[in-house]
């Protein structure tokens, strides 16, 4: 195809500009609900909130375990009520322009959670499921990175397939008992009439996070400009690209316009000069177009071989030959 290249980075760029596009709108939707959220405040009744306020509602307190915590197995001094533990390896990889690059390949993640509540006041509220939340702060506890030892032989091998592993690094982080955390997600009320913070059920996003609202806010909205800034950076790459698509099609159109004028002129030419050579005498019937009986034979039909029409009739005969029949694969003029 005259524009696969174009067309292939005009996909790539529109499938970028459609996904910064709606990270950009997700943004814009989460800090309008934010900006909108319940707040709950030292003492709040919740039978007083209804229930679409009770869907998306903001509530800030100190954490605190529910039993006993759960402590950094690398680091006793540290106990909280999430441990995050995930061992990634680094490496060194080729990529497709031949230069070697860092890489980060994930092996292994795990959470150890115990219940715990938010506590501010004479309120708590007991949190569930942390682990879904799109933005959960947890504080580094301990980081270690083991270099790997290699033989002159992984080299090599590592030279030619690509990759080459410098070692492993494993991290463990923690949220902390006693850390102020802002829950924004879904109140209820239990069975047993304790208050819960819960992943929204309408789909809303569920943070937990040291930073207070407004801070939550401003990240939200840097974020926001960034999507916005891609989006139109991508967006004029790609109206560049439809531009030089649009341009180049154009061109070749008119290319292949004056080519059929001129093809057809020519004919015009050919055939006025070929009728003007005619004669006039009279012709015999073996010399006459089986279709009009009027004009000589001048045409050839390919690939039976019968010379039986002349030009003018010939654009009328296309299917197959007069005299046998066959299909006609093409034709050209014949000289007698």
């Amino acid at each position: 195809m005259d524009f696969l290249g174009e067309l292939i980075a005009l996909g790539i760029d529109a499938v970028i500009v459609g996904v910064c596009t709606r990270l950009y709108l997700n943004c814009s939707w989460s800090i309008n609900l934010i900006e909108r959220a319940q707040r709950l405040g030292v003492n709040p009744d919740i039978k007083k909130l209804s229930d679409e306020e009770k869907k998306y509602t903001i509530y800030q307190g100190d954490v605190k375990a529910v039993g006993k915590s759960v402590k950094s197995s690398s680091s006793q001094d540290y106990s909280g009520v999430i441990l995050r533990r995930s061992i990634m390896e680094h490496a060194i990889a080729r990529n497709a322009s031949g230069f070697w690059a860092d890489q980060k390949n994930i092996i292994h993640v795990s959470h150890n959670v115990v219940p715990f509540i938010l506590k501010k006041g004479k309120v708590s509220i007991e949190i569930l499921d942390p682990v879904s939340a799109e933005l959960l702060d947890l504080d580094t506890v301990y980081n270690q990175f083991e270099n790997s030892t290699l033989s002159v032989m992984d080299h090599i091998i590592g030279f030619f397939n690509g990759v080459r592993q410098r070692g492993i690094e494993t991290t463990e982080e923690l949220l902390k008992e006693g850390t102020p955390l802002t829950a924004v997600g879904e109140v209820s009320v239990s069975p047993s009439g304790y208050l819960q913070m819960s992943p929204p059920s309408a789909g809303y996003p569920y943070y937990l996070t040291t930073m207070p609202v407004s801070s939550l806010i401003r990240k939200l909205e840097e974020q926001q400009s960034t999507y916005r800034w891609l989006t139109l950076l991508f967006g004029s790459i790609g109206v560049v690209l439809g531009i030089v698509v649009i341009k180049k099609w154009w061109t070749l159109k008119e290319l292949k316009i004056k080519e059929e004028e001129k093809k057809r002129r020519l004919e015009e030419t050919r055939r006025e000069r070929r009728r003007n050579a005619r004669d006039g005498r009279e012709l015999t019937d073996n010399e006459l177009c089986v279709a009009c009986r009027v004009n000589p034979k001048e045409i050839i039909i390919l690939h039976c071989g019968h010379v039986c029409l002349c030009e003018d009739c010939s654009e009328g005969v296309k299917d197959t030959c007069p005299v046998c029949r066959s299909p006609i694969v093409s034709k050209a003029a014949a000289f007698i």
